[in-house]
């Protein structure tokens, strides 16, 4: 929950507005200012909290305790001889802490003081300010290769179609380009039109999704041209027009926006969650040893203690020449149990010495040195090729590297290498394509097989960025002769208009270059370029491409009405456009199994194509190639006016926007015609299948998780040696013909329940059999799809999950959403052995801070 602090008041924040160019205005006093803090330690806090740090660890609670009883009169040493060490072991610690933190200090000023253009209301003139003076409703101008001081409403930039090309790496660690779009309504105003911009832009308070975001900027008429203030323009802004704080701009000169959220209450700020202290596995075990000892120390001091008050009590008189007499409180035979007491505090001072107080002070030097001479200075882990040495960004856990049992990585861009090439096609219901993939190279050498030879020479004169596909019924045109030429030429069309990509001058066929958010993208719209369909010119309204078909070449001009934009529970995307000749079309593309739902079943060809279709998918799969299905459809225009009526009413609802937009997007994604699908190799990254198995090897056991299909996921474990021949395979799938019947009559909880009872069946199978072989030398591996697994992470089966996973060397699991990736590393860490998460990608982050 966000709250609004001004002097002592407090209150809730339910909806933040923005006065553009107003950065004074009086509510804006209640937000954020751009000021930000990475320190752990303040001055006034420096000295409690780094004692609660040293204090977390037990020996320097003994030692305290210790150094204290020194300062009795019963102690048999000098107080010096405890404080001292004591003192000397803890600051050094806590001069550490200081110089550490003295370090983020200094950063945080290097970023406050940095310099940013910023609108001067009074002069209308940009001028250049810290990045801890901008405040809420500041417009700033960000230059190429600047960071953006805080998340901004993207107003405007030098080129007329008001785009521009951010760099996220700071914030999901992607290094593709995202592109991003202004305010149509903004987008032709230069600097004195900015300085008379009036409106007020409401949106929803900070929070820390990275990819939402609801709001709405309501423009006065004069601002937009007209004359007549009282008829305001309500404008929504999409996540794509908003560009946070720590992204970098690229390939554009300057940008123009709007601070709509500052300092720690920028997206970046309010997803960055507090360091927390690591502890090893060596320190924790540490405190054990310790407490143990400890538990010596304590006997041999109650023994210690027993047996001097008997001897008081008894022989005290017997032993006239130790000439105690000169402490008679401390040695009254008529008082044993204080005589045992005082014996207490100096047994427990004088044995202390069996704990060693530097015990701490000696690992966390040889961590250091570690870190620094050996881990740093590996030649073994230097990067040539980006003179990249290893980095250990933390000493505190050298030692657990050495102590991984568990690996769970995702497969893109970490198994392999995210550079995507286009390969293969089904179209209408043909598959096209003659090359073949390294997995299939791997799957024939592993089976003995031979493959069939295809000619090299004919591929090579095609082969470019993002392209190594060939297909003589295809290439130079030849594709006008096939059986159903304008099936294939809506194909191309879609993968030359459907998409977020950007084209880059020069604008020929040789020399162009594409900006996409994903190299899939840039690897389609290739494919349609090189099939005759050249993606050439974008603006925020249009997409020219120059077409090569039976009637000829020419640029058509495709006005963009609409783009419902891909999300990972829409798992598709689609582009509603108007071709020079009137027509409405919608082009989406997709996973299969949410194209198949939308397809037409008035139209006999979609049931023909669906069965041929699938059965090409599946062996693109085999192949390890990623898939994505095309449709179609056009749309009557009444209907269309009538929807985007519906759709502008969803767009700019300040709640539950982005359900209701998804809403009415399925209104119109339906009836759809189905063209085929396309296949993409993502090859592996160089020396994987040497390293898994040098894994394996040493007893590590490695989790796939992916979101790839059963079939290319399992094909790509065998390309990469993570699963071999030799291993026995177990799959678990909750896929049923009567869990389907039982969906498809709307009975959803009976077929959730059924599936339940399948997977809980399936993995009982799997745990009595290994049950059975136990003391045997085989090898297990397992394999499960997403909705399986969402049923094997049940409180009641993840516990049995758990135990037969542990057993296997290798797991892939499939189709898994992000969320899923985190709750299945939560769930092997309670293993209790060291886990270690791997990712490159946005939806990597939960299964790394899991």
């Amino acid at each position: 929950m966000d709250v609004l602090k001004c002097g002592r008041k407090s209150e809730v924040e339910t909806e933040r507005l923005v006065h553009i160019a107003e950065a004074t205005h009086p509510r804006h006093a209640l937000y954020a200012n751009n000021f930000t803090r990475t320190t752990k330690y303040t001055l006034l806090t420096y000295l409690p909290k780094s004692l609660f740090e040293q204090y977390r660890r037990l020996a320097n609670i003994y030692f305290t305790a210790v150094a204290a009883l020194s300062l009795t009169e019963y102690s048999p040493v000098r107080p010096w001889t405890t404080w001292t060490p004591l003192v000397i072991v803890m600051g050094v610690s806590m001069v550490k802490e200081g110089i550490e933190d003295y370090r983020r200090y200094r950063a945080d000023r290097e970023v406050n003081n940095r310099m940013v253009e910023v609108l001067d209301p009074e002069t209308k003139k940009f001028v250049e300010k810290p990045w801890q003076s901008i405040l809420v409703g500041d417009v700033i101008r960000t230059r190429r290769d600047e960071t953006f001081a805080a998340d901004v409403i993207f107003l405007g930039s030098d080129n007329d179609e008001g785009t521009c090309y951010v760099e996220t790496m700071n914030l999901d660690g992607e290094t593709n380009l995202k592109i991003k779009k202004s305010m149509e309504e903004t987008k032709h105003m230069g600097e004195d039109d900015l300085g008379s911009l009036a409106g007020i832009i409401e949106c929803e308070p900070p929070n820390s999704r990275l990819y939402q975001f609801t709001g709405n900027m309501v423009l006065s008429t004069k601002a937009l041209g007209g004359h007549d203030l009282k008829k305001p323009v309500k404008v929504p802004i999409s996540a794509s027009q908003v560009i946070l704080r720590g992204c970098s701009l690229r390939n554009t000169p300057f940008v123009y926006g709007v601070a709509i959220y500052a300092g720690h209450d920028t997206k970046v700020f309010k997803n960055a969650s507090k360091a927390p202290s690591k502890r090893s596995f060596v320190e924790r075990n540490t405190d054990k040893i310790i407490i143990f000892m400890f538990a010596i120390l304590l006997a041999m001091v109650i023994v210690s203690m027993v047996f001097l008050g008997i001897w008081v009590e008894d022989d005290y008189k017997k032993n006239w020449y130790l000439a105690t007499f000169d402490q008679p409180d401390q040695y009254d035979p008529s008082r044993p149990a204080v005589a045992a007491w005082t014996q207490f505090v100096t047994a427990f001072i004088l044995y202390g010495y069996l704990i060693p107080i530097s015990l701490y002070v000696s690992i966390e030097v040889v961590k250091i040195a570690q870190s620094v001479m050996y881990i740093g200075q590996d030649r073994e882990m230097y990067h040539k090729e980006t003179d990249t040495p290893a980095l250990a960004r933390t000493s505190n856990l050298n030692e657990e590297l050495g102590m991984v049992t568990y690996v769970l990585s995702d497969k893109t861009g970490t198994l392999t290498r995210n550079v995507m090439e286009f390969f293969k096609a089904s179209i209408g219901g043909v598959s096209y394509g003659a090359g073949i993939t390294e997995v299939e190279r791997s799957n024939a050498e592993r089976k003995g097989e031979t493959l069939p030879e295809y000619d090299e020479a004919a591929l090579a004169k095609y082969r470019e960025n993002y392209f190594n596909f060939y297909d003589s019924r295809l290439m130079d045109g030849a594709w006008q002769h096939e059986t159903d030429p304008h099936r294939i030429e809506m194909f191309f069309r879609l993968l030359a208009v459907c998409h977020t990509v950007v084209p880059c001058s020069p604008q020929n066929e040789k020399e162009i270059k594409y900006e996409a958010e994903s190299p899939d993208e840039a690897a389609l719209v290739v494919a349609a370029k090189v099939m005759g369909f050249f993606f050439y010119a974008r603006t925020a309204s249009s997409v020219t491409v120059r077409e090569t078909t039976p009637a000829g070449t020419r640029d058509v001009v495709y006005e963009v009405l609409n783009i419902l934009e891909f999300s990972s529970t829409r798992k598709r995307m689609s582009i509603i456009v108007r071709d020079d000749s009137g027509r409405l079309i919608i082009f989406t593309k997709g996973a299969d199994s949410v194209i198949y739902e939308r397809l037409s079943p008035n139209n006999p060809q979609n049931a023909k194509l669906k069965g041929v279709t699938t059965q090409h998918m599946e062996e693109y799969g085999s192949a390890g190639l990623r898939t994505l299905c095309l449709s179609y459809a056009e749309l009557d225009p009444a209907f269309y006016a009538q929807w985007q009526a519906q759709f502008m009413q969803a767009k700019t609802s300040m709640e539950d926007r982005v359900e209701k937009v998804a809403a009415v997007a399925e209104l119109i994604e339906k009836n759809l015609q189905l063209l085929g699908c396309t296949a993409i190799e993502d090859k592996l990254q160089e020396g994987v299948p040497q390293c898994i198995k040098q894994l394996a090897a040493a007893g590590i056991k490695l989790w796939v998780l992916t979101g790839d299909k059963m079939e290319t996921a399992i094909n790509i474990a065998f390309a990469c040696s993570l699963i071999t021949e030799e291993m026995q395979q177990f799959v678990l799938d909750a896929t049923c013909p009567e869990a389907d019947e039982l969906e498809a009559a709307g009975r959803i909880e009976e077929a959730d329940m059924l599936c339940h009872s399948r997977i809980q069946q399936q993995l009982a199978k799997v745990e009595a059999t290994m049950s059975e072989q136990e003391g045997s030398c085989l090898q297990y591996a397992l394999v499960i799809d997403g909705k399986a697994l969402s049923y094997a992470l049940s409180d009641k089966l993840a516990p049995t999950f758990l135990k037969v996973g542990v057993q296997c060397l290798a797991v892939v699991c499939c189709r898994v959403s992000p969320l899923q990736k985190a709750q299945v590393t939560t769930l092997v860490s309670k293993a209790g052995d060291v886990t270690l998460a791997i990712g490159d990608g946005a939806n990597d982050v939960g299964m790394i801070q899991a």
